[in-house]
């Protein structure tokens, strides 16, 4: 069984370098938010409640949003 990650911030530098290591894995299944919905604090919940491991990579600006 594939160990499922999912990337709150994926777009950023710290959420990028994350991805890169993850992404060539096999033992890892990387869950992809849509570009759309990325912001959508719902879609965001279902995405983290649905997955092994979170990693939150957000940016001091965006805290608190």
């Amino acid at each position: 069984m594939k160990t499922r990650v999912f990337i709150d911030g994926k777009e950023g530098t710290t959420g990028l370098q994350i991805y890169e290591r993850f992404q060539n894995r096999n033992d890892v299944e990387i869950m992809l938010i849509d570009e759309e919905k990325r912001k959508d604090v719902n879609e965001r919940a279902k995405m983290i409640n649905s997955s092994d491991i979170t990693f939150l990579c957000h940016g001091v600006e965006t805290q608190g949003q």
